[in-house]
């Protein structure tokens, strides 16, 4: 398929049930049980991600370099937190999202994210070179 058939405009949802794992509470000490800000970004991430592996060649991953999450309104235990994230710009390896996310009664978030496509094995050589395992 390749990630050529990923067109500006193009649109993917994804959804998570806020639990407590998710917990606002689990991060920071005194803080509410709701879903937390670094679950919505990793509702975006794994929505955008998941995405972009099905048009990936073989060899081929990509990795999130920018996410900028505004959090704006609480999503309580049980309530499905929905994210939209819809491709705005290419630029070769690099891939530009908008994003927003909905609760069952109003928009939590909004932001954008950044991903780019790389080959799986330079950077699997790449980090064995900072792990001091040569290749």
């Amino acid at each position: 398929m390749g990630i050529e058939a990923m067109h500006v405009g193009a649109a993917v949802r994804g959804s998570m049930r806020c639990g407590p794992e998710h917990f606002a509470s689990r991060i920071v000490a005194d803080t509410p049980d709701v879903f937390s800000t670094p679950a919505l970004g990793a509702l975006v991430e794994k929505t955008a991600a998941e995405w972009m592996a099905r048009h990936l060649d073989e060899g081929q991953m990509t990795v999130g370099t920018q996410l900028v999450i505004n959090h704006t309104a609480a999503t309580p235990e049980g309530m499905v937190v929905t994210a939209e994230v819809r491709l705005v710009a290419v630029d070769g390896r690099r891939f530009d999202f908008e994003w927003t996310a909905h609760d069952a009664v109003e928009q939590v978030g909004h932001g954008t994210h950044q991903r780019f496509v790389l080959d799986r094995a330079r950077f699997d050589a790449r980090l064995a070179g900072k792990r001091g395992e040569g290749g």
